[in-house]
This record gives structure tokens, sequence and C-alpha cells, in this order.
């Protein structure tokens, strides 16, 4: 009850501070990203202070569930969107049962010229539009800076997304990180494979080849046993999905994402050239949530591959849906950003309706 409370109590004044943030530092000239810097060095300065105590909640020993032979103490996941230690161990700290850190790619880049990443309503609903381009600093600096002690020492399941624009690349991000992987103590590992990524210029995946799958699956499987999610974009068809399904099931110990933010123009959302560098970008949010519900039917209807729901989950009754249609574990990332604190309060809610 009071853990509840204080979480409710967290909630509204993290939601006053940020709205406050993004007042004065959002909107001359209109750019989010500022704003977020701003969130990030403060949110650093608490979890490396004694303050990071008061941010501590424990989970309910009731709700935990399990992807194969990994145990999550909560169903509730962060998204691969960011590779922050301050947030990844924050996150930890409320309550999320795992962590996957932001897509690793080759060689360090950038990302898309800002701004890159605004609030927008969409179909009168709060979201994000981002063009980050998938800004990263790359394998190296991943490999070197993978076992940081304030992440693992949770002991829960940390996932790695890997990224390429083809497929040597893909498995030359993977062997690098898999031979730090082997090398540690830590077992908790999953790989997610991103095939998804709407938000670069023209809103296509990074790979949708089945053949290119199919042989990068087998690449894995030959040196690793670790769980290995493939992420799925929300803009692929109901056949695509399916079809991945079914390659997905000769393998083992593999489970499907079904979700990631979906690719909409700038100009549909109101944003001109000055607002929005891209003419496109990723929508997140609240309005994907529907389109993921239908897809983790979809798969649970048609397949035994396990599915991790990812997009638009806001709310205890959102991922209580989610999980009611087949999904073993909920991916969250807008309500990470926008107020991380309903992780207790949802793991709270799980652990009364069991």
């Amino acid at each position: 009850m009071l853990s509840n409370v204080r979480a409710k109590i967290f909630s509204i004044n993290y939601r006053f501070i940020r709205r406050t943030i993004i007042n004065l530092c959002a909107r001359r000239p209109k750019d989010l990203e500022q704003a977020i810097m701003i969130g990030d060095r403060l949110n650093s300065s608490l979890m490396n202070s004694p303050l990071r105590n008061f941010f501590k909640f424990s989970i309910p020993k009731n709700i935990s569930t399990s992807l194969f032979d990994l145990e999550f103490p909560s169903p509730l996941v962060a998204a691969s969107f960011k590779d922050d230690i301050d947030a990844l161990f924050q996150w930890q700290l409320l309550g999320l049962g795992g962590i996957t850190y932001k897509t690793v790619l080759k060689t360090p880049s950038d990302g898309n010229k800002r701004p890159r990443i605004q609030e927008i309503y969409y179909n009168s609903h709060y979201g994000l539009i981002n063009s980050l381009g998938l800004p990263t600093k790359g394998l190296e600096h991943f490999v070197s800076n993978f076992d940081n002690k304030r992440i693992l020492s949770f002991n829960r399941p940390v996932g790695i997304s890997i990224g390429g624009n083809n497929l040597d690349e893909y498995l030359s991000v993977f062997s690098k990180i898999h031979l730090k992987v082997h090398s540690l103590d830590f077992k908790k590992v999953f790989y997610e494979i991103n095939i998804s990524c709407p938000n670069t210029q023209d809103g296509k995946c990074l790979s949708d080849n089945l053949e290119n799958l199919s042989s990068l699956l087998t690449a894995i499987r030959s040196v690793s046993s670790n769980v290995v999610i493939v992420k799925v974009s929300p803009d692929s068809s109901n056949e695509d999905v399916l079809n991945i399904c079914e390659l997905l099931s000769n393998f083992e110990k593999c489970a499907i994402n079904v979700g990631n933010t979906k690719h909409i123009s700038a100009q549909s959302v109101g944003l001109n050239a000055n607002e929005f560098s891209e003419e496109g970008g990723g929508l997140s949010g609240i309005a994907l949530f529907k389109n993921t519900l239908k897809r983790v039917e979809l798969v649970h209807n048609n397949s035994k591959i396990p599915i991790i729901a990812t997009g638009g989950i806001m709310d205890y009754n959102q991922v209580k849906s989610v999980q009611g249609k087949g999904a073993v574990l909920v991916g969250m990332a807008t309500q990470l950003v926008t107020d991380p604190f309903k992780i207790p309060q949802i793991n709270i809610k799980l652990s009364h309706a069991l």
C-alpha cells in the first residue's frame, strides 16, 4: 500500500518536472531532444547520488514469468531504445523485469540531423515522432562497456538488440558481442535481432529478407544457445509476420517481438521542415496499442512462437489485455520516458490481480 502511494506521488512530481523542462527548453526552437538531454543529465545526477535509494521498489514475487530458460521477475521489460546506463539502472530500480539495450550497429553514427524528435497528437492521442536514424556509439564502444556492474548486479535478463545494413554487418556485430557475452560469468543474456527500423529515411526495415534472416539465425545457433528474439515492424503485413513465425519455429529458443514505432509522415502530424529534419519518422505512444493487440492475437492464434508485445502499452489495463491475448513479456518505451513511476504501480496491480 505504501509503495503504491509513494509511486503515485513520484509519478505526479515526475510529470510536472518533465513538463516544466519541456516548456522551458523545447519550445524555442522547437526540439524535444534538448529537453531529453537535460532530463538525462538530471537523472544521471540522481542515479549517482544517495537519493537513488528513494527510487527503489521491490517486485512482487507472484508476477514472475519465463521465456524459455530466462526468468523475469516482472513481465515488464524495457524496449530497445536506450543505451544510457543511468536510465537502464533507474528502470530496474523501479521494478522492470528486464532491459534491452538500444540497437548496436557496427560503426558509430550521429544519426539524422536535428530536430528529429517531437511531441505530437495522432488520432487524438499524445505521442512522439522520431527520425533519430539509429545514432550509436558503435560496436567497439558497446563491447568495452557492456559488463557494467550497475546493470548486471540486478541479476535480471539483459537483452542486446543487434542491427545492420546487410547480412554481413549483422553477423559481424553478433560475433563480436557474443565473444564478449561468452567470456562473462553473467549468463542471463538474450539477443534481439532488429529487422525493423521505421525511423530511417524511407521508413523501411533494415532487413526483411527471410533467406538472410534464416542464414543469420543458423549462424547464431551454431555458436550460441541464448534466447533469440526477432523484432518486426507494425508496418509489416500479417502474412509477412506469420512467415517470420514459421521460420522461427525451425530454430530452438526463438521468440517474436511484434512491435516498434510506426512510420508516418511529418506533414501528416503538422510538422514543417523547421520542426523536423526528415520527411517522416517513427510514431510511438498509445496510438500504436490497437495494432499491437491485434498482432499479438494474430500470432498467438496461428503460431506457438512466444510473443513479446511492444507498442503503445502505457498502463495496467493494456498490459493485461496483451497478456490475455497471449503475450509472455510486455515491452515499454514511451511510458518509460513520460512517467517511469508507472512501473511499480503496474507491478502492484498485476500482483493483486492474481
